[in-house]
């Protein structure tokens, strides 16, 4: 009978381990049109006006959706925060693929103002390689 408890206390014990995922943090970044780009082709990406590798491919943001029952506790200058990152090196070049990874620990928001409001476009990093 003892077996059977601790096999089914085990069981109990590791599903519980597993059953928990870590929640991502979440960044605000405010929307600047003059380092953020867009094209008619591709509405949904929104790249960054920056010098990269080229040899890493092309960092942007993909689209997922418009959330407006989000609100930013705290927002963060892109610029800011890409060229003081670990991956924006001395020569002035973007490091687009290690960036990609970084953020995609994340969850990510854009914050465009819109009219009176803000409208707040949750986005994923991606590496494009051409």
């Amino acid at each position: 009978m003892k077996k059977y408890m601790v096999i089914i206390f085990s069981f109990f014990f590791l599903s519980f381990l597993t059953g928990q995922e870590k929640e991502k943090d979440t960044l605000f970044f405010k929307y600047d049109k003059k380092y953020i780009k867009t094209y008619v082709e591709i509405p949904k990406h929104y790249y960054l006006d920056e010098i990269s590798d080229a040899n890493n491919g092309t960092f942007f943001f993909n689209e997922v959706r418009i959330a407006n029952e989000v609100k930013a506790k705290k927002m963060l200058c892109l610029k800011k925060f890409v060229r003081n990152s670990k991956f924006y090196n001395k020569k002035q070049k973007l490091d687009d693929y290690q960036l990609g990874v970084f953020l995609n620990q994340y969850i990510l928001y854009l914050v465009r103002k819109n009219g009176d409001y803000n409208e707040y476009i949750q986005v994923e990093a991606a590496v494009e390689i051409e």
